[in-house]
């Protein structure tokens, strides 16, 4: 019997004329083995009409496929409450197990008529809150940052509804409450898009919140991404989209006998400052607990001091219904020690991560002011801040008269990158038992696990997860501790294939792609950063691997889940950035107007050619389109990017390939010409020769940048020199993943060289401890060192290929990977006969080749077990 699980809806949420576009999606689990999914059926009703019997609202109907997904327009109301059944059928005809989820829909977006409200601009309508401010020793860029807004709303409701959904966003970051209960567990709501075209509102049940009586809807809101500090481009370093937050906000109410209520932000709300007395995501949260204004969310709050809420703009078009996963507290850490160090406490968490502090304070003095400074590594006994640049990553709470005994402190409008913390000004001091980090990241479901027995490579894994979780939070940004946080194009081309090995990062990234798509130019380039800090300068477009995002994003999405979907949303975007680079290429080769000409970023003692990356990389991004153009059917197109393609590699071959091979064999540009196909046959194996001398020259040592760094593992294994590839993973030498590791590291660096023994940090100039890019090789733990790999055509992982690359460097390798359609897993293992035994779970619906010394075996759906010799595997294999 099959069963369903993970069944999903994500937020496609388009509002047609014919309804809302859904995007239904489950895996399944079976022990028949060669079972296969036969019919389903999904059955939508209203939550209330269900619990009361009353029948459905929508169904499929029975749909006789295999397919794991339904993506249907779909008449149901925008912004009510839903329970979708999924039933299931086998191939047999037997019926399975199925599942059912509750979701809310988005409002209707062209019906919206709450206004943005927020504080009075007027310099005189400032105002002062009860109490006297204590000078908390701002700097110079923060000493002019305003206290985050208090918004609240009473209301009188002469019975309880049935139903009540708050549809609520913000430029700038917000936390809703009703009648003093936060409505959801979202951080940083609303996330960061590009807000000149898109905000997200975010709906949320809250009808086990209201009362009889008064009733209080209230919202605190900070500066966020929309006014505050972001990028690091000093000249335009704060309010990029607008110069105060702003909040929006519908409750609408349904009661027993039909009739309904809607509450609006409008200037019937009133504000009044309380005691975060500053909040930027760069340079921390300030609170100041003389200034509290305690129980002011609630019911029975005398608010009649409050100044009016003022109505600051009606223009509400660029809000969007939310889309992909929101941002949530992933987990929480106990310190795992507590040192002094002269006036301070230095707390390690044993990980870097992003999130923030909370901390238990006792019998502290009214007036004590504390001070949190984060920061990824130490300098001597002290937090190491000075790659931090200019954020400033301090939170402060100054005690008032509420917190002589015990209080609890975090933040709750910003986020820091740190492994320690830096605490000054406790007295009495503090032990581990009273502080916690709090990770804080979008909440993407996992779907990969990795082990091995090496806890060299097993730490690289955890350090490839903790790099991701760190860095993808709303945007998938290239550092979270300094002074920037943007979400470089070629780190997320580069990385997208391991983080959707990783975690369902799918709708994540498929969001990302809503701003790059709104971002390109009508010339077709792509900046190199997505969203686009609006007020910053620096910034250029149509970079080569930076753009091609574009291309490589929607494809890795695509290859890794099946959903045609993306291509074609991004098609045209492709085609754009294709004709983009084709006009500055004609002959093949790109070698002018190359934006911000990057290269193999962070590349160790080689420099490869910037031209021939980009011409490499302009055949490469041509031959995915076409691929892309096939898989929807736009024929036509699919032959113009293959032309293109065929006219970058003659021209990759013209310029850069000699009779010997490579002019400038770099590992790089070897790797490149070998994986992508850029070289005439006779001369693949002398260009293979090129690279391994060069590595073997090294003491198989890489030299690799961001973008040469992915290929490294996968290109040596396929040809052959799988020892050369678990040679280069394994090494604990600079440069290499293990030298990181072998002094402390447990996330991926921005750079090999980030500390060096010899020469201690790196330029604080750009040296971050916690940044994805290089952690590419993520992918191939899965796909070579486990063996979890598809056939060259496939899209989902319905035809796989079960390959692992064995060695005698290892015992035991496992890996797992919830597909679109269910679990894959292959595990290998030496046993005490000198053979191997390998392990493979095959999903429901899906075929596999199990790749074997000298054979391979076709297998279906179900567990399957191979037991063989194992032939010498540290020494290269005869192609």
């Amino acid at each position: 019997m099959l069963t369903a699980y993970s069944l999903s809806v994500d937020g496609l949420h388009r509002q047609t004329a014919d309804g809302l576009q859904l995007r239904f999606r489950w895996r399944l689990r079976g022990k028949r083995p060669g079972a296969n999914q036969g019919a389903f059926r999904i059955t939508i009703g209203q939550s209330q009409s269900l619990s009361a019997g009353t029948g459905k609202t929508w169904t499929s109907g029975w749909i006789e496929t295999d397919e794991v997904a339904l993506e249907e327009t779909i008449p149901l109301a925008a912004g009510d409450s839903y329970v979708a059944a999924l039933e299931i059928r086998d191939d047999l005809g037997e019926d399975g197990t199925g599942e059912s989820l509750c979701f809310i829909t988005g409002p209707d977006i062209d019906t919206w008529s709450a206004a943005w409200i927020g504080r009075n601009p007027e310099p005189a309508a400032a105002g002062t809150n009860v109490g006297v401010p204590l000078d908390l020793g701002r700097s110079w860029q923060t000493m002019y940052s305003q206290p985050a807004l208090q918004l609240r709303r009473s209301f009188i409701l002469a019975e309880i509804p049935i139903f009540g959904v708050l549809h609520v966003s913000a430029r700038g970051v917000h936390r809703s409450l009703v009648n003093g209960t936060r409505v959801s567990d979202h951080e940083l709501a609303p996330g960061w898009t590009d807000y000149q075209t898109r905000i997200e509102v975010d709906s949320h049940d809250v009808t086990s919140l209201l009362r009889k009586g008064e009733n209080v809807l209230a919202a605190e809101v900070s500066d966020g991404w929309w006014s505050g500090y972001l990028g690091f481009d000093t000249r335009n370093h704060a309010q990029q989209y607008g110069v105060a937050p702003q909040f929006t906000a519908t409750l609408d109410l349904t009661f027993e006998d039909g009739s309904r209520k809607r509450i609006e932000s409008d200037g019937e709300w009133t504000e009044q400052p309380g005691h975060i007395v500053a909040a930027d995501l760069l340079m921390g949260e300030y609170h100041d607990l003389g200034l509290e204004t305690l129980g002011w969310s609630g019911p029975g709050y005398d608010s009649s001091g409050w100044r009016p809420a003022v109505v600051l703009a009606q223009d509400t078009s660029m809000l969007a219904v939310a889309s992909g996963p929101r941002v949530r507290e992933l987990d929480v850490l106990s310190a795992l020690s507590v040192t002094a160090n002269g006036d301070a406490w230095v707390a390690d968490f044993g990980q870097n991560l992003v999130g923030r502090v909370r901390i238990r304070l006792r019998d502290q003095k009214v007036g004590t002011i504390v001070r949190i400074r984060h920061g990824e590594m130490l300098d001597g006994d002290s937090v190491y801040t000075a790659n931090l640049r200019t954020a400033e990553a301090t939170d402060i709470v100054a005690i008032g008269a509420s917190g002589e005994g015990e209080i609890e402190f975090e933040p709750r409008h910003t986020v820091h990158g740190f492994r320690y913390a830096s605490i000054e000004g406790v007295a009495g001091g503090i032990t581990a038992d009273d502080v916690e980090a709090i990770v804080i990241g979008s909440d993407l479901p996992t779907t990969g696990s990795f082990e091995s027995s090496s806890s060299l490579i097993n730490q690289l894994y955890s350090n490839i997860r903790w790099g991701q979780r760190g860095n993808f939070v709303s945007v998938p940004t290239d550092c979270p501790q300094r002074d920037e946080r943007l979400g470089w194009t070629a780190d997320t081309q580069i990385f997208a294939p391991t983080a959707l090995f990783n975690s369902d990062a799918s709708t994540f990234l498929e969001r990302w792609l809503i701003d790059l798509r709104s971002a390109q130019r009508t010339d077709g380039s792509v900046p190199d950063v997505i969203p686009v800090p609006p007020s910053t300068s620096i910034f250029d477009w149509g970079a080569p691997a930076w753009g091609d995002a574009a291309v490589l994003v929607p494809w890795a999405i695509y290859r890794a889940g099946g959903d045609v979907k993306v291509l074609e949303d991004s098609l045209e975007s492709m085609r754009l950035w294709s004709d983009y680079v084709a006009e500055r290429a004609p002959e093949g080769v790109w070698d002018a107007r190359l934006g911000n000409n990057y290269g193999d970023w962070l590349s160790v003692d080689a420099d490869t050619s910037k031209t021939l990356v980009a011409t490499a990389y302009f055949a490469r991004v041509s031959e995915l389109a076409g691929r892309a153009a096939d898989a929807v059917g736009a024929l036509s197109l699919a032959e113009t990017f293959r032309e293109r393609a065929e006219r970058a590699r003659a021209g990759f071959q013209n310029t850069f390939v000699v009779s010997t091979g490579l002019a400038e064999p770099t590992q790089t540009g070897c790797l490149m010409a070998l994986a992508w196909d850029l070289l005439p046959e006779e001369l693949v194996p002398f260009v293979l020769g090129q690279l391994v001398e060069d590595l073997e020259g090294r003491d198989r040592r890489l030299t690799t940048g961001f973008l040469g760094v992915a290929l490294l593992c996968p290109v040596l294994a396929e040809h052959g020199r799988a020892d050369l590839a678990y040679a280069v993973l394994l090494q604990e030498e600079y440069p290499s993943w293990g030298y990181s590791i072998k002094h402390g590291a447990t996330t991926i660096w921005e750079r090999w060289d980030g500390w060096t023994e010899h020469r201690g940090f790196q330029t604080v100039a750009m040296n971050s401890f916690n940044h994805y890019s290089l952690g590419s090789v993520g992918e191939w733990l899965y796909r070579g060192a486990a063996g979890i790999d598809q056939a060259s055509d496939d899209a989902g992982f319905r035809e796989l290929r079960i390959r692992p690359h064995f060695t005698d460097k290892l015992e035991r390798v496992s890996a797992g990977f919830e597909s679109t359609r269910g679990l894959i897993r292959s595990e290998w293992a030496r046993n005490e006969q000198s053979g191997v035994e390998l392990s493979v779970e095959v999903p429901p619906g899906c075929r596999a080749t199990v790749v074997l010394p000298g054979e391979e075996i076709q297998v279906g759906s179900g567990s399957h077990v191979f037991n063989f010799a194992l032939p010498l595997v540290d020494a290269p294999v005869q192609q």
